[in-house]
């Protein structure tokens, strides 16, 4: 099931073939069709809620509810709820919005990737970058939180930074809470599950430091493009999700969950050391090689013998996986220093 975030409303709906179906509406009618209760608006609000964190922690409750409502509406050629709004929108006519809530929080891995890591310091011809590369791979998890609250979605225009002129991709795959945990045994963590989702963790790579400030050079407006939805209850193997990056059509990444230093168990085991995970925080898996930064030569200083790889307005990039669905994006604005 392919739960989405759709509307100036942001209901959750459900994803059918070419269709989004308002899925809380949906199961209001269904359940005055096929119940004698009066009262099916405040069922539904309940049981099916319209907005997606209530609905990720009404669980494998609001699930059955959604099919039900489909199978009915399906079954009855049904289009219009119970005051007779519409139900059913054709997917290319409705704005798909990132499937988080502002609350919910993005957990990013990094240095997750052994091959992303190996072409990078391969590339490099400096001592310390090879020493800071290591040190990164080395040893426990690592990870940055982005802003959720300035997340880009599917067909969203990202817009070249100022402060930058080395603008890159990171396709990845994210696993969405459907439960509060503490103290996760990682065991434990598949039941914690929820669906999954697709990243594209644009990243600034001028004069990246790793550290206090890491983090300014993954924030900024857009910087996570999220979607297009969540897939949930298909029987996914967490750590077998292929993932891939093209940029202009062009495949620079190709990848599998399979290849994370840390699979997203021990994630999820490490990030809940003494602290609590929500329904609908997402943890992204960290990316695999092909980024520009991990492509291009850097020189004894530091510095980009090449970077043409790096992105330029108007480039497309898209990041997809066979599992999940696809998430494009069109930079706009002006590269600085460069083309």
């Amino acid at each position: 099931m392919k739960i989405a975030i759709f509307g100036p409303s942001r209901r959750v709906g459900v994803v059918v073939d070419n269709d989004v179906v308002d899925i809380n509406g949906a199961y209001a009618k269904y359940v005055a069709d096929t119940t004698d209760t009066a009262r099916s608006t405040a069922a539904a609000a309940l049981e099916v809620p319209a907005d997606l964190n209530s609905f990720i922690e009404q669980g494998a409750g609001a699930l059955a509810g959604a099919k039900a409502a489909l199978a009915h509406l399906s079954a009855n050629s049904i289009t219009t709820g119970l005051d007779g709004e519409r139900l059913v929108f054709a997917l290319d006519s409705v704005r798909l919005h990132a499937p988080i809530d502002g609350k919910s929080r993005v957990f990013a891995a990094l240095a997750n990737f052994a091959d992303h890591m190996q072409a990078a310091a391969d590339n490099t011809a400096s001592g310390s970058d090879k020493a800071t590369l290591s040190r990164l791979v080395s040893g426990g998890p690592k990870y940055f939180i982005k802003d959720p609250r300035v997340v880009s979605a599917d067909g969203d225009d990202l817009q070249f930074p100022r402060r930058t002129d080395l603008l890159d991709y990171e396709a990845e795959v994210a696993v969405v809470l459907g439960k509060r945990g503490k103290d996760i045994a990682a065991d434990d963590f598949g039941s914690y599950i929820y669906g999954y989702t697709l990243v594209n963790d644009w990243s600034i790579r001028d004069n990246v430091s790793f550290g206090p400030d890491f983090q300014y050079s993954k924030n900024f407006d857009g910087s996570a493009t999220v979607g297009p939805w969540i897939v949930v209850d298909e029987g996914l193997d967490p750590q077998d999700i292929d993932v891939e990056a093209r940029v202009n059509g062009e495949v620079r990444q190709s990848g599998n969950t399979k290849s994370m230093i840390h699979s997203f168990a021990a994630l999820g085991e490490y990030l809940s050391r003494d602290s609590t995970l929500f329904p609908g925080d997402l943890i992204s898996g960290g990316t695999p090689k092909g980024t520009a930064v991990d492509s291009s030569i850097r020189d004894s200083e530091g510095g980009f013998e090449d970077d043409s790889a790096f992105l330029n307005p108007g480039d497309v990039v898209e990041i997809s996986s066979r599992a999940i669905g696809s998430v494009t994006n069109t930079v706009t604005g002006t590269r600085t220093g460069k083309k």
